[in-house]
């Protein structure tokens, strides 16, 4: 096997495999945050009149009546003081405060296993020559578990069948070059050569391991016509909503059929939590379990999925994850909500103490009757349990300087605990 220096197309290669290539579904989104209903439009000129949320809005909400819950306050500091901000829009932005989706695509896969298993050897689909293969070892808790040691790329055989392949290997990166470049720790890679082709492989070590030590086995194949799009159609939840999402991999060609996926979430803690989900209307669905939900503020979750499909006899195996965040409804936008030029006032509904914000997006009217945005306004307090008529208010100046006249919308309405770093609503 002929051993070669770092070289940085691989190393470029190796810190893409780490990310899964994503991009928006609509729009242009500002705020990551449900498609909001314009609330009515009210004329300054007439008298103050309320609005109710219209039975489409409170379907929005996922939480129904007595669906609050109380949650303790976070540690640290909580600022109390009422906070008001306004900023200027111009008539052209495209700004979207609505939750936007979010894909990944993705070329590659990995798995985990044990040092045994290496030894023993495992398998590997390959669907395009010249793969790009990492082993990671993986660090694992506990007082007398092994070291995280890296696997020296000169002791990977591989072979096909029977047959061990003798120059299978193009390229090798040692621990020590990826450890210089500071990105993967106890890791080596190999590039195959593109002469072996592609098909079912199986990848062994010859180092001596230990065997119940804990490795990463990562296949990235780039420029592959294989890939795997996961797609959630939002990112923030509420406890007790199902998540929907679409999985499919497809080729050059289309979508391919008789995709069997695995589906589980992982913990901020790192803890994976396999989860079960159903097929309806074209797309999968995960509840969400309540256990799943974050015990530190602002915590994540991924959901990950497992899929493997055939083209032709070509074994094809793909993973993605997508990013994802659960909130507990500790406050609710309730009963009437009433505009006005210099502000909106908002009816809340607050089980749990802590400080919350409503925000909404603005819009006058111009010169051809358009209505067309002009501020984002936001209005942050500290609440305790029980019910409340909060100000959100406008910025008078910008709305004079804006050009735009009555009548004025708000848009976009959305309701965040701060204390826990959540969208709770968004109407």
């Amino acid at each position: 096997m002929k051993k070669t220096t770092l070289a940085l197309s691989i190393l470029s290669t190796l810190i893409a495999a780490t990310q899964v290539q994503a991009v928006s579904l609509k729009g242009n989104d500002i705020s990551g945050m449900v498609a909001a209903k314009a609330v009515k439009t009210i004329k300054p000129a007439a008298p103050i009149k309320s609005i109710k949320p219209s039975a489409p809005i409170r379907k929005i909400i996922a939480p129904s009546e007595g669906d609050l819950v109380i949650a303790d306050l976070p540690d640290g500091f909580i600022e109390k003081k009422a906070v008001h901000f306004s900023q200027k829009i111009s008539p052209n932005s495209h700004i979207a405060l609505q939750q936007q989706g979010y894909e990944a695509v993705s070329d590659e896969y990995w798995f985990e296993v044990t040092g045994e298993q290496l030894n023993s050897g495992v398998d590997l689909a390959i669907t395009t020559p010249g793969a790009l293969i990492r082993l990671s070892g993986k660090k694992v808790k506990g007082e007398f578990a092994p070291a995280a040691i890296a696997i020296d790329p000169e002791q990977i055989e591989l072979s096909k069948g029977n047959n061990t392949l003798s120059q299978a290997i193009e390229q090798t990166v040692s621990q020590e070059a990826l450890a210089t470049a500071n990105i993967f720790p106890n890791s080596s890679a190999i590039k195959l050569n593109k002469a072996i082709g592609k098909g079912d492989f199986k990848l062994k070590v010859k180092q001596k391991l230990a065997a119940n030590q804990r490795y990463i086995v990562n296949v990235k194949e780039k420029g592959s016509e294989h890939k795997l799009n996961l797609a959630l159609p939002k990112q923030s939840y509420i406890q007790g909503e199902t998540v929907s999402f679409d999985a499919a991999i497809s080729n050059s060609k289309g979508a391919l059929a008789n995709v069997t996926n695995h589906a589980y979430v992982k913990m901020p803690s790192g803890e994976k939590r396999t989860v079960n989900f159903t097929q309806a209307n074209g797309k999968y669905q995960v509840a969400v379990p309540n256990s799943l939900l974050a015990t530190k503020r602002g915590e994540l979750y991924e959901l990950h999925i497992e899929s493997k499909a055939n083209d032709n006899g070509l074994t094809i195996r793909r993973n993605a994850k997508v990013a994802f965040a659960v909130a507990k409804p500790t406050a609710r936008i309730q009963g009437e909500l009433t505009m006005r030029s210099s502000g909106a006032t908002v009816s809340l509904e607050v089980a749990s103490e802590g400080r919350y914000e409503v925000s909404g997006l603005v819009y006058g009217t111009d010169s051809t009757g358009k209505q067309v945005p002009m501020m984002l306004s936001r209005s942050a307090y500290y609440l305790t349990p029980g019910e409340h008529n909060i100000e959100l208010r406008f910025d008078s100046n910008i709305m004079k300087s804006s050009g735009l006249n009555a009548p004025y919308t708000l848009k976009n309405i959305r309701l965040m605990d701060q204390s826990r770093m959540a969208l709770i609503q968004n109407l």
